[in-house]
């Protein structure tokens, strides 16, 4: 099909395309998209994008969804966690997602396309943060460039990673639940010094690097043993934050804690500087050597929390049994960089390709720990 026609009028089905998306086992896959179908999907998402503001109001309760990465079927095992009977979980829940929807995984355009759909559909419950990944300036490096190149061709692959990350720049940059949760892909940085920072900063915003507080929420990460800001030169942009900054910021701005993503965990989140923050990753087996856990962060009415954790999907893998000793296995591992231990920071943190995971479906376990490091011992866990 010639480029130039992604840009006569066109309308879509907005319930088949719901359909579509409905049930990973039960459509086709990987999904068949018109072009002018993701053309039309990304004009009315930039329209409602820009009525929110930068930084989100979400009420409780609410599932909050680390990195996906392009793992199209994780995203499903999530709503799946919270289907009853033949109602699905994406119509039951309020969902914020913490972005980087792209990249690494071979399945980012399903992702993307998924969530801005259901945004369309419902958009009170589905909430979608910008992550780094959504930045035209690391995605065509790090696989979605290539990914829309391989399905469409070289022109018109180009033309729709281009509206794609035309539509990232108006996504809101973080989130406050119930007015004392506050979410982020990244984490703080110095320039944070109120919650109207935030909210003053404009969009649509094409380079958030060019912005000293938006760089910090998309890229900025803790760091134990630490205090105060330093230079984060393993990413090479931003900074990191010690703990100090933590408990200072939450108290300056009158917030019990801030949950963030951006960051493998290897039981799928981890807890840092006394529960005063938490990092999400719901990508599955990202590292495939390190088998990592996925997980994604229920908050009830009353505030409580808790977390529901995906195995990653091998058959020989199944069973509660095996759940509990990986989950034991990775206790102390929390993941986050240590200044004291240099060369653990380059291991964990180095930003690096990896390669594109496939995953197949297996029944999700919750868990309730009372560790730090986010872990617990095979007593503790459900």
């Amino acid at each position: 099909m010639p480029s130039s026609q992604i840009d006569e009028p066109f309308e879509f089905d907005l319930n088949e395309l719901l359909m579509r998306h409905s049930d990973f086992n039960k459509t086709a896959f990987p999904i068949s998209y018109e072009p002018e179908e993701i053309v039309k999907v990304c004009r009315r998402v930039k329209a409602v994008m820009a009525e929110e503001p930068t930084l989100l109001e979400v009420s409780p309760p609410l599932v909050i969804v680390g990195d996906l990465h392009g793992q199209y079927q994780d995203l499903h095992r999530i709503f799946s966690c919270f289907s009853e009977g033949r109602v699905r979980g994406q119509q039951l829940q309020r969902f914020l997602f913490l972005g980087d929807y792209v990249d690494r995984g071979s399945n980012g355009l399903e992702v993307i396309m998924c969530l801005m759909i259901h945004k369309l559909a419902y958009p009170g419950m589905f909430n979608l943060l910008r992550g780094n990944h959504e930045s035209a300036l690391i995605n065509r490096i790090y696989g979605f460039h290539d990914e829309m190149v391989q399905r469409f061709g070289s022109s018109l692959g180009e033309k729709l990673w281009n509206t794609l990350n035309e539509t990232f720049t108006y996504f809101p940059l973080a989130a406050l639940v119930h007015k004392k949760i506050l979410c982020m892909h990244g984490g703080v940085g110095p320039a944070l010094k109120s919650l109207e920072d935030i909210r003053n900063i404009e969009r649509p915003l094409d380079d958030p690097n060019s912005n000293e507080l938006s760089c910090a929420l998309l890229w900025a990460d803790p760091m134990r043993n630490s205090s105060g800001f330093t230079v984060n030169g393993v990413r090479g942009v931003s900074v990191y934050f010690g703990e100090d900054v933590v408990m200072k910021l939450c108290d300056k701005l009158k917030i019990d804690m801030i949950v963030r993503a951006h960051q493998v965990m290897q039981n799928g989140y981890s807890f840092f500087c006394q529960r005063k923050l938490v990092t999400i990753f719901s990508a599955p087996n990202y590292y495939p050597d390190k088998r990592n856990l996925g997980a994604v962060m229920k908050i009830e009415v009353d505030l409580r929390v808790g977390f529901i954790l995906l195995q990653p999907t091998y058959k020989h893998q199944k069973g509660q049994r095996h759940f509990l000793e990986e989950f034991t296995k990775h206790n102390n591992d929390a993941e986050y960089a240590n200044r004291i231990d240099p060369d653990r920071d380059l291991d964990q943190t180095t930003y690096e390709p990896t390669p594109t995971q496939n995953t197949t479906n297996t029944k999700s376990l919750r868990s309730k720990t009372a560790n730090e490091s986010g872990s617990s011992s095979s007593k503790r866990s459900k």
